[in-house]
Formats: C-alpha cells, sequence, structure tokens
C-alpha cells in the first residue's frame, strides 16, 4: 500500500495544473450539423435553416444554435487529468458566455486552459477543485463563447 499524499504535494500538484491543456483545434462549422442540433432541441426558429431570414435579422449568415457548442467540446479539445490522489472525479458546474454568434461557414478554433485549481477540506476530507476554460474564436478572431468547467477530485 502506498503513502498517502500530503496537503503540500498535492496543493503543489494543482498550482501545475494551471496553464493551457493540448493545442488549439479548429473546426467548420456545417450547415449538416447546425440544422440537426436545431432539430434536435426542437429550435425551429428559421435563422438556424434560412440565410435569407437571419441576414434580414441582423446575422451574418445562418446561425448554429448554442448547444453546438458541446460538439466542438467533444470533438476538439483535449481534458484529461491525471490525479496522484483521491478516488472520483465529480462534475460540479458549468458557466457559458455568450458573444458573437457562430455562423455556419466559420472556422472555430477551440482553445482549453486550467484557470483554477486549489484544495479545500469539508466534511468528507480533501477536495481538488479544478477550473477548466474553453474559448470559442472565430476566424475572424471574434470570441464567440467561452465554456467554465469546475470538476471536484475526492
Amino acid at each position: 500500500m502506498t503513502a498517502e499524499i500530503s496537503d503540500a504535494e498535492i496543493e503543489k500538484h494543482l498550482a501545475s495544473l494551471i496553464g493551457p491543456v493540448g493545442e488549439p483545434v479548429t473546426a467548420l462549422v456545417e450547415f449538416g450539423a447546425v440544422r440537426r442540433m436545431a432539430l434536435a432541441i426542437g429550435d425551429l426558429d428559421p435563422i438556424h435553416f434560412d440565410e435569407a431570414a437571419a441576414r434580414a435579422r441582423g446575422y451574418r449568415g445562418i446561425v448554429a444554435p448554442w448547444p453546438l457548442l458541446w460538439l466542438y467540446f467533444f470533438t476538439c479539445t483535449e481534458y484529461e487529468h491525471d490525479f496522484p490522489f483521491g478516488r472520483a472525479t465529480v462534475h460540479g458546474q458549468d458557466e457559458y458566455e455568450f458573444h458573437e454568434p457562430m455562423i455556419v461557414g466559420d472556422r472555430i478554433t477551440v482553445t482549453t486552459a486550467i484557470t483554477g485549481a486549489r484544495l479545500k477540506h469539508g466534511r468528507v476530507g480533501r477536495l481538488g477543485q479544478v477550473v477548466s476554460e474553453r474559448r470559442f474564436v472565430n476566424q475572424d478572431g471574434a470570441l464567440c463563447a467561452v465554456l467554465k468547467t469546475t470538476l471536484f477530485r475526492r
């Protein structure tokens, strides 16, 4: 059996996680994916299907529904941690910020970074808290969205 890792060692490990994770990945916003997502979530707003309707409402083109972010999250980001402590990683929360809409034809670049990591103590003992941030930027450099995720390790 291995010796239990100290709080100082955990804090050092958590601090070492802060910074970029993986390489930026770029993906094309495709009409088929936009259409399927809009239908899947029951969003029949014409801005997701018809370019003329989207332009009439002031958009650059057909608008991707916000849940399409998850397609890029799951297929375009590297996100693994090797924790030297605890037995389970638990999802805490997600926080979204929406800026420039993603438009069919846009090339979205996703970057991932750990922006915060700390050790907490609670009723169940030691708890590592890790906050990651994914930024979704289009080909013009406009920020489309930010997804912040909090994970706990215990």
